[in-house]
């Protein structure tokens, strides 16, 4: 019975992880598709808020799969082309951008699974404030240092130079204000959903 039970609740586990990678995919594959008729801006991560309720649920490693989903999309949008500023990485540097993406995606669903964890301990609430609050920190942190890295490659110095880096970083500030926001205020909605996935699970 005991064997019957345990295959029971690895079913439900994988199938609860499989609704949320395939939430975050939908979500970022809908944010890469407003991009590609929108040229000139920067997607908004959409897929944050259950990337860190799939990251409470499961875990810091299950979360880190989760943000290597929301990677994957990424990477895949820039290797088709579908997102300008993903396919100018990866067409100035492909190893670069494919470890940068995933690798991003999977330190932020890691962390906020984490941060989670750690700050559950001792209200759950907090657990979900913490890992809202450092979810878009660190996506945004490391997608401006990437991004930052190919425009020194890709752009001379010159009259247009300052100019394109104050842009860019607008609409990177733009976009981390967003998400932050877009986190801060349905955290309770996220709350509610962590406690039903937890007893469900």
């Amino acid at each position: 019975m005991s064997n019957v039970n345990t295959r029971s609740e690895k079913t439900k586990r994988l199938v609860g992880v499989a609704i949320f990678a395939a939430i975050i995919i939908a979500l970022q594959a809908f944010a890469t598709a407003v991009n590609f008729v929108t040229p000139g801006t920067i997607p908004i991560a959409l897929v944050l808020p259950p990337l860190v309720i799939g990251a409470a649920i499961y875990g810091a490693k299950v979360g880190m799969m989760l943000g290597i989903c929301f990677g994957a999309v990424v990477m895949f949008s820039g290797i088709f082309g579908l997102a300008p500023t993903s396919a100018m990485m990866w067409n100035t540097s492909p190893i670069i951008f494919v470890v940068g993406t995933l690798g991003r995606g999977a330190a932020v669903g890691f962390v906020a699974g984490y941060s989670y964890k750690l700050f559950a301990k001792k209200d759950a609430f907090v657990g979900v404030w913490a890992a809202s609050i450092v979810a878009p920190i660190v996506n945004t942190a490391l997608f401006t240092i990437v991004f930052f890295l190919f425009l020194e490659v890709l752009v001379d110095t010159g009259d247009g130079y300052g100019l394109l880096h104050y842009a860019s970083a607008f609409m990177i500030s733009f976009n981390f204000m967003l998400e932050m926001v877009v986190n801060i205020v349905i955290a309770p909605a996220i709350a509610r959903i962590i406690n039903v996935g937890k007893k469900m699970r």
